[in-house]
């Protein structure tokens, strides 16, 4: 069992760029009520210093500032590496964490000595993309395994991180590597509690969406497998997408049955969603489907591209 009077606690948050909110983020952090001592890293790779200077007003806070940028899961993995907590508590710069957050994640981890981590939620969405995204149709307390979390609003033993678990170090989904290494190798499970949450200034757009579905296609470039899967789902997707109105227009019921059946695949993705209660993953099921598409339409988007890049140089 952790005895959370004992153990130092490190809070780490990536920044960049993130003069407008990171201020408000450090002084909730500041404010929390906690009794014991926990340090601040900050690790930021703005494209100037002036988050850094900013900083200043907070002497108890460590900034560490590259000049080169890095992306959140490297900067998180960095802050790992400087911190020195037992536990590491993770949240984003552009987040306000209520003055409960932190005693809250120390309590979890004194209860359910079991677990390797605790993962939260945020509130604040503005729309309803924003709220699925954030999780706040995610109603359940659990402790299990989970494929996917909110990188933004969560803590981890010290251990895992020294057992070789690390942050995906890509421009999308830094959870994934995080959550198969402690799934599979640490085999120890986190503990899920919508009622941990964080108020998330950032916002979530169809735009980003989209970006982030081009993120996918440059990771997939690197890998030859995922390059071909993902590449089948999308011919599959594509060809559906035409089939639909032609099936349509010459009532043929057998090829409005092929042009249905790609999204079979995203339903299935759509289900497979721990970021929704049950309900809501039926109830939200058309608007999570819709999701799914613009994300594989940026991907669509960035394989044209890339065809027609490559076209211009033969």
């Amino acid at each position: 069992m952790i005895n959370i009077k004992k153990h130092i606690v490190s809070i780490v948050i990536p920044s960049y760029n993130s003069h407008s909110t990171i201020k408000e983020c450090i002084k909730a952090l500041l404010n929390q009520n906690v009794e014991r001592d926990y340090e601040i890293v900050v690790v930021d790779s703005s494209d100037d210093k002036g988050v850094v200077e900013m900083l200043k007003e907070f002497p108890k806070v460590k900034v560490h500032y590259f000049e080169k940028h890095v992306n959140a899961g490297k900067a998180r993995n960095l802050g790992v590496k400087l911190s020195r907590g037992e536990i590491i508590a993770f949240i984003d710069s552009d987040c306000i964490a209520p003055e409960n957050w932190l005693k809250k994640i120390l309590k979890y981890f004194d209860e359910y000595p079991q677990i390797c981590g605790v993962l939260g939620v945020y509130t604040g969405g503005r729309s309803l993309l924003e709220k699925i995204c954030g999780g706040e149709f995610l109603e359940e307390f659990s402790i299990g395994f989970f494929d996917g979390f909110i990188e933004g609003n969560c803590a981890f033993k010290r251990e895992i991180f020294e057992k070789g678990c690390f942050w995906s170090e890509r421009s999308r989904s830094e959870y994934v590597d995080l959550a198969k290494c402690i799934k599979f190798k640490i085999k120890k499970p986190v503990l899920w509690d919508p009622d941990l949450k964080v108020l998330h200034l950032g916002r979530v757009t169809w735009g980003k969406i989209i970006k982030s579905g081009i993120s996918k296609f440059e990771e997939d470039k690197k890998n030859k497998v995922l390059l071909a899967r993902s590449s089948l789902l999308a011919f599959m997707l594509i060809a559906g997408f035409l089939l639909f109105p032609y099936s349509l227009l010459t009532m043929n019921f057998k090829y409005l049955l092929l042009s249905i059946l790609p999204n079979i695949l995203l339903v299935y993705y759509a289900f497979k969603d721990r970021m929704l209660s049950f309900k809501y993953r039926i109830l939200f099921l058309p608007y999570s489907i819709l999701i799914k598409w613009v994300f594989w339409l940026g991907w669509i988007y960035a394989l044209s591209r890339e065809v027609f890049k490559r076209a211009k140089i033969i």
